[in-house]
């Protein structure tokens, strides 16, 4: 099926994915701290003040850059050259309009940043007056390659773009090093930022015309139907991305009420951890989604079980290593990264994690969702799940004295409540009945590894020291090769991995009595 990606397809976007967030984690725990060292504290504030303050006016959009790859997605898979041509003419209007809006408003509000923000040092005042423009400049390249990115991802071609950011991080951070150094401060960070953006941007305009060639969508026009189709999703998809924001961020702000800082501080730890490796699984969702929206088009349905099942494979698959990894190992982590203290929130992160790992049942259902046009359903999940995630993480620490625990379980169940009784009793509805007894088959498989996994994993960790970082990093490598060993097979979107497997077990039989025979 053409517009269902191919193994390769899938493996090449998602690994390129895992590799440039690696890239990124690497270079901002490097970078920052010279970064602060150069700036100074106060000037590393006001930078990040800026940067937090235009990322709040991107929300004018109001959720059109994500509705931008579903509608993309959704035409070409119908073979309709020109209302794809629609959607990325009207969304580029539309938001270099809105982007020539926050300029403004830019302007406006570094001429005030003092009275706005009265503790900003008044000798920052003409360097925000030369950045917090230029911010805005930067965030128009950014919706620009947005549009230009979702038309590359519908190729299957997200690989380009995640290797263009590989290299465009790598000299951003060379020459972030070469102007602070230099003296040139503020100013000379944010003619990196934005250099370097319009390259990308460039780039990314370069390989779209060299891939779509003779059908390359126009990328200036208007068309009213397609910007009402487009707002219309895009503000579902936005109270929907609100909701599931509030669902995470309502805990740290509960606990400051009912447990103070210090539970704040152990809490956010543990979150900020579990959501790093939760963005591996994210990766994979972003690679897949062109495939469901394709799918979900036409109308696919045998195409979208297939996505499902295999979806929820692969979750399962990566799951069990780095959730569960993180479920036996995040206290010893903790312990050496930050200190003693913060070793209570291996309960968190334990807790969070088994969360992240049941996800996996829902898989493509909220996807399968928005491609069918019901994501107002999503919506309404999303909702009740931010609403049942602020009652009981108010309720379990404080009425039931779980502390953080409490906070962990109080953003977890609701979750786990959506992802096991809602969406996959909704995806049978769409999918079909003959859904049911796939899922349930799949789902026992996969209920049957992890628990096999956390046995495994338990057993190392009893067997090996991991109260310090050598024995920790050895106890993470023992549990990684033998869960690639043992567990090789259900990677079947990772041909690399297949291959391992396949040597490993070569290796093995060839050690064994007759082996080589």
């Amino acid at each position: 099926m053409s517009h269902i990606a191919t193994k390769k397809q899938f493996s090449r976007n998602l690994v390129s994915g895992w590799f440039l967030f690696a890239i990124e984690v690497g270079i901002a725990f490097v970078l920052t701290p010279f970064i602060i060292k150069q700036l100074g504290l106060s000037g590393y504030g006001i930078w990040s003040l800026m940067a937090g303050v235009i990322g709040y006016m991107g929300l004018i959009d109001i959720g059109i850059r994500g509705s931008v790859g579903r509608y993309i997605n959704h035409y070409m898979a119908l073979k309709d050259d020109a209302a794809v041509s629609e959607v990325v003419g009207t969304a580029n209007v539309v938001l270099t309009a809105l982007g020539g809006v926050i300029l403004l408003v830019s302007f406006v509000v570094a001429a005030n940043f003092s009275l706005i923000f009265p503790k900003t040092p008044p000798e920052l005042a003409d360097d925000i007056m030369f950045c917090l423009p230029l911010m805005a400049v930067g965030l128009w390249m950014s919706f620009v390659s947005s549009i230009l990115g979702n038309l590359l991802a519908a190729r299957e071609a997200t690989y380009l773009t995640n290797n263009y950011n590989v290299v465009l991080l790598v000299l951003r951070a060379g020459a972030t090093v070469a102007v602070l150094t230099a003296g040139y401060g503020m100013r000379g960070l944010m003619v990196v930022t934005v250099t370097l953006g319009l390259v990308g941007m460039v780039l990314l305009l370069w390989t779209v015309r060299r891939i779509f060639t003779t059908a390359m969508p126009r990328l200036v026009g208007f068309s009213i139907e397609r910007l009402k189709e487009m707002w219309r999703y895009g503000v579902a998809s936005f109270v929907s991305r609100t909701a599931s924001t509030l669902a995470n961020d309502s805990a740290p702000l509960i606990g400051m009420w009912l447990l103070g800082p210090e539970a704040v501080a152990i809490y956010s730890v543990a979150m900020t951890l579990t959501q790093y490796t939760r963005r591996l699984i994210d990766q994979a969702n972003s690679a897949i989604f062109p495939s469901v929206m394709k799918a979900g088009a036409i109308k696919d349905l045998p195409g979208l079980r297939a996505l499902y099942t295999r979806f929820m494979d692969m979750s399962f698959a990566i799951g069990s290593l780095i959730f569960i990894g993180m479920i036996v190992f995040a206290k010893d982590f903790l312990g050496l990264w930050v200190g003693a203290s913060y070793e209570a929130g291996g309960v968190v992160a334990g807790i969070l994690a088994f969360g992240y790992l049941m996800q996996s049942v829902a898989s493509t259902a909220p996807l399968t969702l928005a491609a069918m046009d019901r994501i107002g359903t999503t919506v309404k999940i999303g909702l009740g799940e931010a609403f049942a995630c602020v009652v009981l993480t108010a309720a379990l620490p404080g009425l039931f004295g779980l502390g953080l625990a409490g906070m962990a379980l109080g953003a977890t169940l609701p979750r786990l409540f959506s992802n096991w009784a809602l969406y996959p009793r909704l995806a049978i509805q769409i999918m079909g009945p003959e859904l049911k007894e796939d899922l349930l088959r799949h789902l026992g498989r996969n209920l049957l590894i992890c628990a096999g996994v956390l046995g495994a994993f338990l057993a190392i960790h009893w067997a090996t020291p991991s109260r310090t970082w050598p024995g920790l990093i050895l106890s993470v490598a023992l549990v990684t090769v033998l869960h690639l060993f043992t567990l090789g097979g259900r990677y079947q979107a990772f041909p690399a991995l297949e291959r391992f497997n396949q040597t490993m077990h070569g290796m093995v039989r060839r050690f064994l009595p007759g082996g080589g025979t």
